[in-house]
């Protein structure tokens, strides 16, 4: 309990909870290892969260939106990574939102927010994340058309996505564009890639070879890519944090439910000392976590930039999180390296955590260029 827990909030993620063990616990048991869910059972579970508002998640009501601040959008997030499969934030619909005209708000938003359409960001490069001067998929205008050609890595949900919202470079200005590609329009070639963890989902690498965008397809400025970006990924990695503490909450719970069912030389496991402190370390963390994650949403809600507090939040909630799905398998011995006791899951999702939206190296890059006024780097 934390003083961003309301009645409200706590209704919302039962709410979630109830979804996720009707709807979406179900399609992942089904789906055979090795295997990522279809695009129909995609829509499935995007149908079935769509009325708590993760589809509209933080857009205003007046557009379409869920009207969510940040910090219940957090919650919902929580909630939804305790289960089996994280499907983490739906970026291109905030991205529409925010740079989009009105044409292309009623041109997009309704198949997003409905969930008939699968959403995906194409940012990082296979030589490029974070260095966006590096970036090399360029889109050079031709009449009516962007012709597009490069590589995009890492696109969640690439494979199966209908949409995109695009990140290219723009020769004509030199600076970076935003460009939602609608696959049925202007289709691109993707392969999947194995990870570690989030193995239902898909995480795909696209080519795009001379493909032709419609013209109106650019988002705001061409060559304002670049700023827009900086501004929206302050909510994407706090977001990302608080997954990780849902992530690592539910490790953690089935650690404590072993801890007082597992029975040793004569008694629960709990109450032995070492269990004890072990788990009481690993709640104690999740709780500093989970309160710099709200913190920094909550400074979102305010109007104001926050970026050396999601940055905090995001490395440190993810620190956290690995840590404590191994102190929750240490706490139960060999059954807690069996995916039955669903741990060793949590673990391998909370580490592909620590890239998405910068690596920990780049936040604490972030941390000291927003704590000392000065860059590391140029």
């Amino acid at each position: 309990m934390t003083v961003f827990d309301t009645p409200a909030t706590r209704e919302l993620q039962a709410a979630v909870a109830e979804v996720v063990q009707r709807v979406i616990a179900p399609i992942s048991a089904a789906t055979p290892p090795g295997t990522r869910l279809t695009a129909e059972q995609m829509r499935t579970c995007l149908r079935a969260l769509q009325p708590l508002g993760y589809l509209g998640s933080t857009i205003p009501r007046d557009f379409g939106g869920a009207g969510l601040s940040y910090v219940e959008y957090g919650m919902l997030l929580e909630q939804v990574a305790k289960g089996p499969v994280l499907f983490g934030e739906v970026v291109p619909p905030r991205t529409i939102n925010y740079l989009g005209t009105a044409e292309q708000k009623r041109r997009w938003l309704p198949k997003l927010f409905s969930g008939d359409w699968i959403a995906t960001a194409a940012i990082t490069e296979p030589q490029a994340g974070s260095d966006m001067r590096a970036f090399t998929t360029t889109a050079v205008l031709d009449g009516d058309h962007y012709v597009v050609n490069g590589r995009k890595r890492w696109l969640k949900l690439g494979s199966v996505a209908d949409l995109m919202t695009l990140m290219v470079v723009d020769p004509a200005s030199g600076g970076l564009s935003r460009l939602v590609v609608e696959r049925d329009i202007s289709p691109w070639v993707s392969r999947d890639i194995d990870t570690v963890g989030l193995r239902q989902l898909s995480l795909a690498e696209v080519t795009f070879d001379g493909t032709r965008v419609p013209r109106d397809s650019i988002l705001g400025e061409a060559g304002a890519g670049g700023e827009q970006f900086h501004r929206g990924i302050e909510a994407s990695r706090g977001f990302i944090g608080i997954q990780a503490v849902g992530i690592a909450s539910h490790a953690l719970d089935r650690a404590l439910a072993y801890a007082r069912e597992r029975v040793a030389f004569g008694r629960p496991i709990g109450k032995f000392q070492a269990i004890q402190i072990v788990l009481a370390d690993a709640a104690t963390r999740l709780q500093a976590a989970r309160l710099l994650c709200f913190n920094a949403l909550a400074i979102l809600d305010s109007g104001k930039r926050a970026p050396r507090d999601v940055s905090m939040a995001k490395v440190f909630a993810v620190d956290t999180a690995l840590a404590v799905c191994q102190a929750a398998m240490e706490s139960m011995g060999a059954w807690g390296t069996a995916e039955e006791a669903e741990v060793e899951r949590c673990w391998r999702d909370a580490a592909m955590l620590s890239a998405i939206d910068g690596t920990a190296g780049i936040q604490r890059l972030i941390i000291g260029r927003e704590t000392l006024g000065m860059s590391a780097f140029l």
